[in-house]
């Protein structure tokens, strides 16, 4: 009796071992399988889908590393059927309250990128403080997840222009020449914000560029869809139709028929807009209107209700168009800055239409005041021939508003005058940006301080000095800076480089000149002093480099020292590029020689 209880309870055992090192080894398999990825490659594996699911559902004994990657392989599935939805978002946010020192970091990074851009629809602060917050914790996160929360930190959390962000982004793509994926939504955020200052020419060929680095044949033809926008929106027809043919053709590829409908309407409403087939529009904008409400809470544009409204005026739908007015404040307030440009023109139009010229006259204001704030956005990406074209244009936009809409003779002389006077103001606007334009081009964007051309061309128009006196004239170059960028991220070495410049600044001279030769590289030209006096500002720069440290987020402080060549001239010179070349060969010399000294040529 004894020995089969014993024999029972050894073939229990051998039982449940065997199952326990099988369970251990459907895991271990499990998780070798699962390759977290920026790409989303769909659709998923079916069957390791359902591993993962029953796992997750039970193994209580999970270690957090495995739970993560885990959750992760999960939330995929989600966004491959039903895209960026609350589940897929409600599967990262448990990724996140796991234990961060526990969890894969890869996996931790990406949840930290989709949360950002989530957070950022409610609140930038809270956003950004997510971000940093975490970011700060991932010590074992890859370079290759790392970068995109550089992205995702000059996408939401940098407070810069438009076309500083821009610039940032281009650092990004020759930072990581390569990835193609990376490269692919580095273009993808340009032709974005290009879009947002109204650049719609140079927003549709930032995604052309950005279609050689796609691969998935879905998200090519979503491209094909921003192309044709872009082009549409900028009055290119034929090169929008011509992508829109491009789009079209990739019908059977969309999973969700009603994905493709929605936008196929869009554009087609779009170009029947432009076309004047005003019956053509209203017929499609009625078939649009069950999707109205689901793509308005995406785009945030109203662009749809503002069709709808023009397209109810031209078919003379008096119940439509009234409905349109009496919601009109509603939709002003919900409106981004790009598309209330279009609403204040017709409003201007309908109210010009109606007699009604007190409230013509206040939107009027309002639209030009409008496109003169575009025009700011917009002045770093276009030239000064461009400004004065576009107000041109808006110019004729409104003198035949006035002159085609107004029978009133009162109107007209009230309305014409404003006109006159907007002329007068915008030829000075356009003079202030021109001469602005002027100091832009000779300014380095990020530090504010003379850029290479300027820098070089003061320097070769110096005077002689005075008797005795000497221009000393000195080259210097952050040490490591590279290991700044690549430990701390690019925003906060940019922050560092204005952080040099401002200690600087404040060791010169006001008739000194001080200039961004490029990178971390900076000239500075101490003139018309004696040499000893020179040698004790150089001396006073560098220790102010040594001494005074940038403070980081986890209260440490990061010394960012230079290395510095200098040479003394008494005349003026015509070619400062053969002593730059000598102070560039001494400046080598300080790095070779142990770095953060100082080199004589």
């Amino acid at each position: 009796m004894k020995i089969n209880i014993l024999l029972l309870t050894l073939v229990f055992y051998c039982v449940f071992v065997c199952s326990a090192n099988a369970s251990t080894n459907d895991l271990k398999i499990t998780l070798n399988s699962i390759k977290p990825s920026h790409d989303y490659i769909c659709p998923v594996d079916s069957v390791l889908n359902e591993k993962v699911e029953a796992l997750l559902a039970n193994n209580v004994d999970l270690s957090n590393l495995a739970r993560s990657k885990l959750l992760w392989q999960k939330s995929k599935a989600i966004f491959c059927k039903f895209g960026f939805s609350e589940d897929y978002l409600r599967q990262l946010k448990k990724i996140t309250q796991l234990p961060i020192e526990e969890v894969n970091h890869d996996v931790l990074s990406i949840a930290v990128y989709d949360l950002t851009e989530f957070y950022y629809k409610y609140s930038q602060k809270k956003s950004c403080d997510f971000f940093y917050e975490t970011k700060s914790s991932l010590t074992n996160a890859s370079q290759d997840f790392m970068k995109y929360l550089d992205m995702a930190e000059i996408k939401y959390c940098s407070e810069v222009t438009p076309v500083e962000q821009i610039k940032l982004f281009l650092k990004l793509l020759e930072s990581y020449k390569g990835d193609n994926i990376f490269i692919s939504n580095a273009y993808l955020n340009i032709g974005e914000i290009y879009s947002t200052i109204g650049q719609y020419n140079l927003a549709a060929n930032t995604f052309i560029k950005q279609l050689a680095f796609i691969v998935d044949k879905y998200d090519i033809h979503w491209t094909y869809y921003a192309i044709a926008t872009e082009f549409l929106d900028a009055g290119a027809i034929e090169n929008s139709k011509e992508y829109f043919k491009k789009f079209e053709a990739g019908k059977d590829l969309f999973t969700d028929t009603q994905d493709y409908k929605v936008l196929s309407l869009i554009l087609q409403i779009k170009f029947a807009y432009i076309d004047k087939q005003y019956d053509v529009m209203l017929a499609l904008l009625e078939e649009f209107e069950p999707f109205q409400s689901s793509t308005q809470s995406l785009h945030k544009n109203n662009r749809m209700a503002l069709y709808k409204a023009i397209a109810c005026v031209e078919n003379k739908k008096v119940q439509c168009i009234n409905d349109f007015i009496a919601n009109k404040d509603t939709l002003l307030q919900q409106t981004n800055e790009t598309n209330l440009i279009y609403y204040y023109e017709f409003l201007i139009k309908y109210y010009i239409s109606q007699g009604q010229i007190q409230l013509a006259n206040e939107h009027f204001e309002k639209f030009i005041e409008l496109n003169k704030t575009s025009l700011a956005h917009q002045q770093d990406s276009v030239s000064i021939l461009g400004f004065a074209e576009l107000q041109q244009d808006l110019a004729s936009l409104e003198l035949g508003l006035v002159s085609a809409k107004l029978e009133n003779s009162k109107i007209v002389l009230v309305l014409s005058g404003i006109l006159i006077l907007l002329l007068v103001a915008i030829c000075l606007f356009v003079w202030h940006l021109k001469n602005k334009q002027k100091k832009l081009s000779e300014t380095d964007e990020l530090t504010r301080i003379n850029n290479r051309r300027a820098i070089f061309e003061q320097i070769n128009s110096l005077k002689d000095s005075q008797q005795g006196n000497v221009h000393a004239i000195i080259l210097f170059d952050l040490d490591d800076f590279k290991a700044v960028n690549d430990k701390y991220s690019h925003i906060f070495g940019d922050k560092a480089l204005k952080h040099i410049v401002k200690l600087t600044k404040g060791n010169i001279r006001q008739q000194d000149l001080f200039g961004r030769v490029g990178g971390e590289e900076f000239v500075v030209c101490l003139k018309d002093l004696e040499k000893i006096s020179a040698q004790i500002i150089v001396e006073r720069i560098r220790k102010s480099f040594e001494t005074n440290p940038m403070a980081l987020d986890s209260n440490e402080k990061l010394h960012v020292t230079a290395s510095f060549s200098i040479a003394y001239v008494k005349n003026s010179k015509s070619n400062f590029e053969k002593l730059y070349q000598k102070l560039d060969n001494a400046l080598y010399k300080a790095k070779d020689l142990g770095r953060n000294r100082i080199e004589e040529v």
